[in-house]
């Protein structure tokens, strides 16, 4: 029986998906993943299967072709910050698995902004609640994924109501991408500002 990889493919610019993991598409006959994932290897004219937000139906087809087909499913960023991975290994086995590391999204921002994130904490908001705020207190920084919810904009609203309008806030847009930009400013600013969805904040407690 095949392994199944997770393939994590940075934070969306080809230049940094890792060797390894063109390797590993290209040595396998079907690509899991959402739309724009998939889109980056087209040139590669493999099956696709693109799970959208169903991912019961993507266990299913993983689980009904990997004898017959070898099969990675790509994830962005990195495969051991909020992927898929722990969702798949409770679902296939972890000893089904074979996984490929890639960069985060934490490691190019922080890359970009030329400091070390040793003492943030690393959170993910997408679908989660999680008392940031208290995190917030007993470290130097945060790094947090957002979502339509937990937008740049409504963090920099909640930093202001719990009296923290004097942190500074980091914002990373369209990481690695053409369109890239890397907003620094105070949360009174970031609250008024529209971003994309595509979206990571650094909060850094004053110094």
């Amino acid at each position: 029986m095949n392994k199944v990889y997770v393939v994590g493919i940075g934070p969306g610019n080809r230049d940094y998906i890792l060797p390894i993991a063109y390797r590993i598409i290209e040595e396998c006959d079907v690509l899991v993943g959402g739309k724009r994932n998939i889109e980056i290897f087209s040139s590669y004219k493999k099956e696709v299967f693109t799970y959208d937000s169903n991912l019961q139906g993507m266990c299913d087809y993983i689980s009904a072709n990997r004898n017959e087909k070898k099969i990675a499913v790509i994830v962005s960023g990195d495969t051991g910050f909020y992927s898929l991975l722990d969702y798949l290994q409770s679902k296939i086995g972890k000893e089904c698995i074979d996984v490929i590391p890639g960069i985060s999204s934490y490691q190019y921002l922080f890359s970009r902004i030329g400091k070390s994130y040793k003492d943030y904490g690393l959170y993910s908001l997408h679908g989660r609640e999680i008392r940031w705020m208290d995190i917030l207190k007993d470290r130097k920084g945060l790094f947090l994924l957002t979502d339509k919810k937990n937008s740049p904009s409504c963090i920099a609203e909640q930093l202001i109501d719990a009296g923290l309008s004097n942190v500074t806030m980091i914002v990373g847009e369209n990481l690695s991408y053409d369109d890239e930009k890397i907003t620094i400013d105070v949360p009174e600013n970031i609250m008024k500002q529209d971003f994309s969805v595509l979206c990571v904040v650094v909060i850094e407690n004053e110094e």
